[in-house]
């Protein structure tokens, strides 16, 4: 039998040990900031670009594929999604998720679309000016707002206005983040979640729900996240019974989503969705709690060959991030006693002294992270929590 050939549209390079155990050989569109030597010494083929562009980016998946046919396209990444899509589909081959893509990758479509079906009620708006913005926060009663970009990722450009005086100046933070108009929504009060899920020829399975730590209003960047969630049966089963509904109505095929949520005192409301791997290392921690591989399975899924064996490896999981702003590093210490910590899995530390650090604007601002597990959620917390603390960083203000 010939071997299977898939083609990568971005990402971070953690697929590449998953085709690796499936036997499966690869060709990779990579973006400059994320070439790695491993992708282009180990690639059929290789081409450093933005894939954002979907001229470039067909012109040269038809080139290989005329030359090298790929069995499959595939992506995990925000902004390669689309491209993968389009991509399978002017191929014939499989991993055409377009629905899904294009109803999830533009958040004003996700709520039109939970708003026909009567699913998740969130107000909201798409608004040009920040007067049109005032005027909607007046309508709902002068209550908190979200500002967001419509097609945006990563957490950028998103903040919370709780008057209009505030909504003047964040919307001006949204705009650095985007050329086009705002997406502007009543802000859910309740502890927020994500739940991973993968679906089959359109049949969907809750793989792992998760609870998310972020940082202080206005801002929305995620500082920590732990597995299992700590919840009661019909909490989980309303999370859950939400998610699968919403992955019906967008036509999911086959694959993994990531949804994001919170549970409101009337319910779980759907904050947004996209169809890839959660990131911060939560399709790692839901692999290590529920056992279920999310690339591996979309790559066995998508190329006809056995799924690989769920081996849960932990209990439960926890990551904290680095997340320090508007500082100068001065000295770091306790890297390597916070790595030899109880439960600590992997320890990433990129502070250093002599460092500046800005705002803490959106993920990609975070310093490293350092993941654990333990015997429950609880103890996982504990556990990331007491390994980030020993690493002792003296700061000075920044200039």
């Amino acid at each position: 039998m010939a071997q299977k050939h898939v083609l990568l549209v971005g990402g971070p390079g953690s697929e590449l040990d998953k085709l690796e155990k499936l036997g499966v050989r690869y060709s990779m569109m990579q973006i400059p900031e994320r070439v790695s030597e491993r992708q282009f010494a180990n690639a059929s083929h290789y081409a450093v670009m933005d894939y954002r562009n979907l001229d470039e980016v067909l012109a040269v998946a038809k080139a290989w594929h005329s030359v090298d046919p790929f069995d499959a396209v595939a992506s995990f990444t925000e902004y390669g999604l689309y491209p993968a899509s389009r991509c399978a589909r002017a191929l014939g081959i499989p991993g055409d998720n377009l629905t899904a893509v294009e109803l999830t990758r533009d958040k004003t479509r996700t709520r039109e679309l939970l708003d026909r079906h009567g699913l998740s009620p969130v107000r909201h708006r798409l608004c040009g000016t920040p007067l049109e913005a005032v005027r909607f926060m007046r309508e709902l009663g002068e209550v908190p707002v979200v500002l967001k970009p419509r097609d945006g990722g990563l957490s950028e450009g998103v903040f919370l206005a709780e008057t209009e005086e505030e909504l003047a100046e964040r919307w001006e933070w949204t705009r650095r983040a985007t050329d086009g108009p705002v997406l502007v929504e009543e802000f859910l009060t309740g502890p927020e979640f994500s739940v991973e899920s993968f679906s089959v020829g359109g049949r969907h399975e809750i793989a792992a729900v998760t609870e998310k730590v972020i940082t202080p209003m206005p801002r929305f960047v995620e500082t920590g996240h732990q597995v299992p969630a700590r919840l009661d049966d019909a909490t989980r089963a309303a999370i859950e019974g939400c998610v699968t509904e919403f992955l019906t109505l967008i036509e999911q095929k086959d694959g993994p989503v990531h949804t994001e949520l919170r549970l409101t005192a009337a319910g779980p409301r759907l904050i947004e969705a996209q169809t890839r791997v959660g990131g911060d290392q939560i399709w790692e921690m839901c692999e290590m709690v529920s056992g279920v591989d999310l690339m591996a399975e979309t790559f066995a899924t998508l190329l006809g060959l056995p799924r690989p064996p769920r081996t849960p490896r932990a209990a439960a999981a926890a990551i904290r991030f680095f997340s320090y702003e508007d500082v100068r590093v001065v000295g770091v210490d306790g890297v390597a006693e916070a790595g030899d910590a109880p439960g600590v899995v992997r320890l990433q530390c990129e502070l250093e002294p002599g460092r500046e650090l800005g705002a803490l604007t959106s993920s990609t601002a975070r310093q490293g992270y350092v993941l654990c597990t333990g015997e429950d959620t609880d103890g996982a917390v504990a556990n990331a929590e007491r390994a980030r603390d020993l690493v002792r960083v003296k700061t000075e203000p920044a200039r």
